[in-house]
């Protein structure tokens, strides 16, 4: 399991690189924006591999923390494995069914579940963090608070890349003015979302620090 972890953690933050370096060929000004958008379609496939990292860290998480003292264990642990990969299905027909109406509609699921998941793993985080109960090392709760930040994280970055596809649209337009326009957002969203990926960066390094000092 602490194999997988790291296997995980690499393939998570270098996934995640790759689509950063891949989204800045959207503001390039020599490329013309079809030549962009058809380097701009390699991003939701490398992207997949820090989807799919996110997702199976989850369990794993839960049950290496077993090792330091977590109560969560047993069924509710099996539980959390069984939800983590029903959950990676569902991710992975989101991208399969891109661009069709069942895929928006899962699309729509798969963000609820974030939220749902985001929100739970922010509240257990810092109810054990202020209590010590459930789990009693404050680095691990901390870690738990993290992950739930770095979900967050990710909604935030849905959310520009669904306002960008509406400039892109903009960019495609006939008219000089609207075309201008188009561009202009393009190059605003992409600097929202290169700040949005270095603090994922931030948030990963400070769990993996965490994970592995264990300063208190």
């Amino acid at each position: 399991m602490a194999f997988l972890h790291v296997c995980l953690f690499v393939y998570a933050i270098g996934g995640d690189i790759a689509v950063y370096y891949i989204g800045n060929y959207l503001t390039k000004d020599d490329l013309s924006l079809d030549e962009r958008l058809r380097v701009r379609s390699m991003r939701f496939i490398v992207d997949m591999s820090a989807r799919t990292s996110l997702v199976l860290l989850l369990p794993i998480g839960f049950t290496l923390a077993t090792t330091f003292g977590s109560s969560i264990r047993g069924p509710l642990l099996i539980l959390i494995w069984i939800l983590s990969l029903a959950w990676l299905i569902l991710v992975w027909m989101v991208h399969f069914k891109r661009g069709s109406s069942l895929g928006e509609r899962l699309r729509k699921i798969d963000l609820i579940i974030r939220y749902i998941i985001a929100t739970t793993l922010l509240c257990l985080g810092t109810y054990c963090l202020i209590t010590n109960n459930i789990i009693a090392s404050d680095w691990l709760s901390l870690k738990i608070i993290l992950f739930g930040g770095i979900l967050f994280n990710g909604i935030w970055i849905r959310n520009i890349v669904g306002k960008m596809h509406d400039s892109i649209l903009l960019a495609k337009s006939n008219e000089i003015n609207t075309q201008q326009r188009g561009e202009d957002e393009i190059k605003t969203h992409q600097s929202l979302l290169n700040k949005a990926a270095f603090s994922i960066w931030l948030l990963v390094i400070l769990m993996a620090f965490l994970g592995e000092v264990k300063p208190f």
